[in-house]
């Protein structure tokens, strides 16, 4: 039997979804990435991760990247390294339109992978879910960092 469903009704039920196996994933906080001084990058201007409530601060459950500078091995230039870059002194613009990809934390992906199947069912839902509860612009997805 072959069922069809529609993308609103799907975005509905993967975000449900999505809240029963993240508890408070619409509560996420978020803060530069990387935001750890003395351990290589001191704070990752091109990467902004996003937190479960009870989570550790670096225990990402997913990241919104600016996919043209954003390296998931931390190579950049010497002058982010070190002290805190600039942008860090500030809150994440998460609406700044740069910031336009989404990484997945392999626990997620591979959550959604196993319920709902390939990427290519539940990618752009993902999308609207995300961009929706946070306000962001990402227009793409990919998974696992560092």
């Amino acid at each position: 039997m072959k069922v069809t469903i529609t993308e609103s009704k799907l975005t509905k039920v993967i975000h449900n979804y999505i809240n029963m196996s993240f508890e408070g994933f619409d509560d996420s906080y978020y803060d530069w990435a990387e935001f750890n001084c003395g351990m290589g990058v001191c704070c990752d201007p091109y990467a902004v991760g996003f937190v479960l409530p009870d989570s550790e601060y670096n225990d990402y459950l997913f990241k919104l990247v600016n996919s043209k500078y954003y390296d998931d091995d931390g190579d950049y230039p010497s002058e982010l390294k070190g002290d805190l870059p600039e942008p860090c002194y500030n809150p994440p613009n998460i609406n700044n339109k740069e910031f336009d990809t989404i990484i997945l934390s392999d626990e997620m992906y591979e959550r959604l992978e196993s319920l709902f199947g390939s990427v290519d069912v539940w990618s752009v839902p993902l999308l609207t879910i995300i961009n929706g509860v946070f306000n962001t612009n990402a227009l793409s997805y990919t998974h696992s960092f560092r």
